[in-house]
């Protein structure tokens, strides 16, 4: 396999949207459901050359603009195992016909070959078509608007069909067909032989017993031969898809002949062309493809017609591009203008109002009559303000101090004299008993304007009356 196939391999979803798959049978061909145009699923090739049969049904159903990937019948192509040589990867492709020199009767300029390594081995399964079916079909899509896109083959196909084993023997045959044996090692085929000399069918006739037990004899050659060479690889599952045979029927006798266990491939009851058909549809993995990238037609993009209109297109760039910088720069120039008028405008109404404003000028009388002005209503603005500051410092310090007094009036305390300025309070007065005096004083703290205030004397005495008399002087301190 080379790397031009394993690149197609990962870009097959990009092409599948507009892609025909086509399986090429011994008698007929299979188309894959294909929405641009209508086709048959099934065209008959019998007595017919297969490649014209194809190209005309496509005519027919109007398909254009789109690549045909092939799948080959096993009598379409050879195959070969050879040891694997040492040489790169992406070389392989051209090295092969060199290598198969001495196992061909062909030239090697006129075969194809692609190949995939054998699993645990160091040999590959090479497959051979000649180069001038692939070219002349190619040639004749590419008449009708088609793209050849890949050649298959259906061994590499059937290998994958088998969804519930990778390890299996295959005895298939196709309509009009040999019976064939082929297994498959982690769904590579890694042998293939022809049985001749067995007429179809294998069951529901007389001769059938007995074409059946030749057909098992080789069989069972062919897994015992398999068995003494594949080591580590061991086949204990047949399956069959033989058409125009009953598969479970033929199974059944094979299972009853075998040493090992014998079911049918599947249950569908679709011929090998449809089911191979079905398959490729949803499931576009394979790994050979015997139209490789070199042989593709290089498609030149250096032509005149294409030099001619890239030409015609750049110059019709370059002249918009040119149309369209003309016009910008009308238009700048256009506004440039306007701007330079508006400038010349401002500058004309700069220069008058710098004139006026020159010509306007205050006189000294004024300016000395304002200065004159701002003194005197700054000297009254602070006399207002002092003003102000003293009625309130007397309203807080008087007014407020006699208001708490007269809040603290008692029946046991008489006031007669009252002394007050901005740091000291005299009071003196009459009193009932000495202790009426310290809780008289005691309840200067309930009220704003005493609170804080200590006393610094206390004098108690008695009048002519010898009534209790006393003399308190105060002084009021700053709050902690």
């Amino acid at each position: 396999m080379n790397i031009q196939s394993l690149i197609e391999k990962f870009s097959s979803g990009t092409r599948s949207g507009n892609c025909l798959r086509v399986v090429v049978q011994p008698s007929a061909i299979y188309f894959s459901e294909f929405d641009a145009a209508i086709l048959p699923k099934r065209v008959s090739t019998e007595g017919a050359d297969w490649q014209k049969v194809l190209v005309n049904t496509l005519v027919k159903g109007q398909v254009a603009d789109t690549a045909i990937d092939v799948v080959l019948n096993s009598s379409l192509y050879q195959n070969y195992q050879i040891e694997k040589p040492n040489v790169p990867q992406e070389e392989l492709s051209l090295t092969l016909p060199f290598l198969l020199k001495d196992l061909i009767s062909e030239k090697i300029t006129e075969i194809i070959a692609d190949a995939m390594p054998l699993p645990s081995s160091n040999k590959l399964q090479v497959y051979v078509v000649p180069k001038s079916m692939v070219l002349g079909l190619a040639e004749s899509l590419a008449q009708v608007n088609l793209k050849l896109g890949h050649i298959l083959v259906e061994d590499d196909v059937w290998g994958r069909v088998a969804t519930d084993t990778e390890r299996f023997v295959l005895l298939q045959r196709s309509q009009n067909g040999a019976y064939k044996v082929s297994a498959f090692v982690d769904n590579r085929c890694v042998f293939q032989r022809t049985i001749r000399g067995v007429t179809a069918p294998l069951t529901g006739v007389a001769s059938a017993s007995f074409q059946l037990d030749s057909v098992a004899l080789e069989l069972q050659r062919s897994i015992d031969y398999l068995s003494s060479q594949m080591r580590g690889a061991t086949l204990h599952r047949m399956k069959v898809c033989c058409d125009d045979e009953d598969n479970g029927e033929l199974a059944k006798a094979l299972d009853e002949r075998l040493s090992v266990s014998v079911a049918p491939l599947t249950d569908t009851g679709l011929e090998s062309g449809a089911l191979l058909t079905q398959f490729i549809s949803q499931n576009y993995d394979a790994g050979i493809n015997l139209y490789p990238a070199h042989l593709q037609p290089k498609v030149d993009h250096f032509t005149l017609n294409n030099v001619a209109l890239a030409s015609a297109l750049l110059m019709v760039v370059m002249c918009s591009a040119y149309g369209y910088n003309a016009w910008q720069h009308a238009q700048l120039t256009q506004d440039l203008s306007v701007v330079k008028s508006q400038e010349k405008e401002f500058n004309q109404q700069l220069t008058s109002l710098n004139q006026r404003l020159a010509k306007h000028r205050p006189s000294p009388e004024k300016v000395h009559a304002v200065e004159r002005l701002k003194e005197d209503i700054l000297s009254k603005r602070d006399s207002l303000n002092a003003v102000s500051k003293y009625d309130g410092a007397q309203q807080a310090g008087y007014s407020g101090i006699m208001a708490s007094l007269a809040q603290l009036g008692r029946n046991d305390i008489s006031i007669n004299y009252i002394h007050m300025d901005d740091d000291t309070l005299d009071i003196k007065g009459l009193a009932r008993d000495p202790q009426a005096i310290p809780n008289w004083v005691n309840q200067f703290k309930g009220e704003l304007n005493l609170v804080g205030r200590s006393f610094e004397k206390l004098k108690i005495g008695r009048n002519e009356q010898n009534i209790l008399t006393f003399e308190l002087h105060t002084k009021e301190e700053a709050e902690q």
